[in-house]
């Protein structure tokens, strides 16, 4: 069995039950998947009510949230997971997954006179449903604290998926009964078949909220609140269909052959009209699968899918 065809199955053998995939570390800080930084007083709140398209003074102790963070021009630079820690009205975490992103982060700090605090963690993500966990129920929206024979690990919980940190080897060599350890396509195709293609944030490229499912990663609730890109994403938002987010698998046999040439994704109409395209392809099992934003409008089960410039359409079945 190929590396390839080894991920898909290990997709599937996890989305039946629960799958763990821990995330690169670079010693040097360099190459890591996630960035942490915490602020804890009346600045530090200040500053990311500045930064973050979420609003913090909406998430309560012990809740966590995802939101972007945004370019002057409304562009996302990066996803992030915020979390309101349980012990204080103004800890946050925020966790992110680009070193861009901290020397933006040290920019917009300087005009609250702000001095973050960069926290070094190992990180993991755990998918798996809210009872089906080896430390019983999860909370959705929540953050939590589990207790393992390595050590304490701050786990926060959105949707089906569970961002883990701990201390520098409390994954190491980590294994349970029942948890399918992952590699990197087989996590990235867990995040497609869930509809959250943002958490592998460097594929955004320059696209902006209105160009996805957005408004839920957004807080306009406070017309003072002037977070960075805000007029820009306001008035996009409202001048397009609201999208949503669809999980699609493909009718193609040849499902492997996608990954000796990868081509972005055309998603179309059975008229030959085009309705997206994507490059969020993974593999779930041997079915070759995508995540993809469209027009609430559409019915998606209905969609033809074409890789590249090719002549061929295969049909999709939705991923629920």
């Amino acid at each position: 069995m190929s590396d390839i065809q080894s991920s898909g199955q290990k997709a599937l053998r996890a989305q039946a039950g629960m799958g763990l995939y821990v995330c690169p570390q670079d010693p040097e800080g360099l190459n890591s998947l996630y960035y942490t930084i915490e602020v804890n007083d009346a600045q530090g709140v200040a500053f990311l009510r500045r930064l973050l398209t979420v609003d913090v003074k909406n998430i309560h102790r012990g809740e966590v949230r995802q939101s972007f963070i945004l370019n002057a021009l409304g562009l996302i630079t990066d996803f992030v997971w915020v979390a309101h820690l349980p012990d204080a009205d103004e800890h946050f975490r925020v966790v992110f997954q680009s070193l861009d992103t901290l020397a933006w982060m040290h920019q917009v700090a300087k005009a609250f006179d702000e001095d973050f605090k960069t926290i070094k963690t190992a990180n993991a993500l755990l998918f798996a449903d809210q009872t089906n966990t080896p430390h019983g129920l999860l909370a959705d929206g929540k953050v939590q604290v589990m207790k393992t024979g390595q050590g304490e690990v701050l786990v926060m919980r959105v949707g089906n998926m569970s961002l883990l940190q701990g201390e520098e080897k409390v994954f190491e060599n980590f294994t349970h009964p029942g948890i399918e350890m992952l590699d990197e396509l087989s996590a990235l195709s867990l995040c497609y078949a869930q509809g959250r293609p943002l958490t592998f944030a460097w594929q955004a490229q320059d696209m902006m909220p209105a160009d996805m499912d957005g408004s839920r990663f957004i807080d306009f609730s406070d017309p003072a609140r002037m977070f960075i890109g805000r007029a820009l994403t306001e008035a996009r938002m409202k001048a397009t269909e609201p999208k949503k987010v669809v999980a699609l698998t493909s009718h193609q046999d040849d499902a492997f052959d996608w990954f000796d040439d990868p081509r972005e994704v055309t998603l179309m109409t059975g008229d030959g009209e085009a309705v997206t395209q994507t490059g969020f392809v993974g593999l779930l099992g041997d079915k070759l699968i995508c995540s993809a934003f469209v027009p609430q409008s559409t019915d998606a089960s209905s969609l033809l899918w074409v890789n590249g410039s090719e002549n061929q359409a295969y049909r999709v079945e939705r991923i629920d």
